[in-house]
């Protein structure tokens, strides 16, 4: 029984061996280095994207550059890629966001403020769309933010009548960025989440009771520079809704 396993162990052995071999006789896979230097777009953000390759990818904020390091076919294909990405679209731009909170009613007075003239074309879309009667400004939101950064903003400008008193309703919003397209003229707002805490009657009418209801917009859009764009639509009530809609420039 002895010599069976020594012969077995020898046998084991010897395959090992013989697998150790081929893995060192095998050739290596040729590997090729480059150095990118970026003219227009972020080095962070273009390691960030190459991370889809089977490549080693460094950044150099200093130096606006990124080292690589990958096969020679996958580094055809970054060429490309890199190509594509660093253009001056890329270029990290201010630019001007601004959301209005629209109100729409079926009661006969409007609820909020006047809408501003240079929304009646939007007004006029939504009572195309929409059978309520009136529409108020209940809030405007401006805020100035760089391409490819995170927005964080919060309003509490916004009020709604409950009974004998104006109750103001919290807003905020978070955008995980805003990107210029290649087309110079088009702003692609990523994850755009937007949360609104708003005060709703549940007394009797006329009363002051209310409590507070929490309601959430999610979405990814597109805005043309100057164009007003209807994000969303919220049901406040029965017979009251509240619209987004947003508009940009770059400055």
């Amino acid at each position: 029984m002895k010599r069976i396993w020594m012969v077995l162990l020898l046998a084991m052995a010897a395959i090992a061996a013989q697998d150790t071999k081929k893995a060192e006789t095998q050739p290596k896979k040729p590997v090729v280095q480059r150095l990118f230097i970026l003219k227009y777009a972020d080095p962070a953000q273009v390691r960030e994207l190459l991370t889809v390759f089977d490549a080693a990818v460094r950044q150099s904020p200093e130096l606006h550059a990124i080292t690589v390091e990958a096969s020679p076919e996958a580094m055809k294909a970054i060429e490309d890629a890199v190509q594509k990405l660093d253009v001056p679209s890329a270029t990290p731009k201010n630019v001007e966001m601004t959301v209005f909170l629209l109100v729409a009613a079926d009661a006969a007075a409007a609820v909020g403020s006047a809408v501003p003239r240079d929304l009646d074309s939007v007004v006029a879309q939504l009572k195309n769309a929409f059978p309520f009667k009136n529409y108020g400004l209940l809030d405007v939101i401006n805020f100035q933010t760089r391409t490819g950064q995170t927005v964080h903003v919060s309003s509490s400008g916004g009020s709604l009548a409950i009974g004998s008193r104006q109750v103001f309703m919290m807003t905020t919003m978070t955008i995980n960025s805003i990107a210029l397209q290649s087309d110079g003229n088009t702003l692609r707002v990523d994850r755009l989440n937007a949360r609104f805490a708003v005060p709703v009657a549940t007394g009797p009418t006329g009363s002051d009771q209310y409590s507070t209801v929490d309601l959430q917009m999610q979405t990814d859009l597109d805005i043309k520079e100057g164009q007003r764009v209807v994000v969303g639509r919220l049901g406040l009530s029965r017979d009251q809704a509240l619209f987004l809609v947003m508009m940009g420039k770059v400055l």
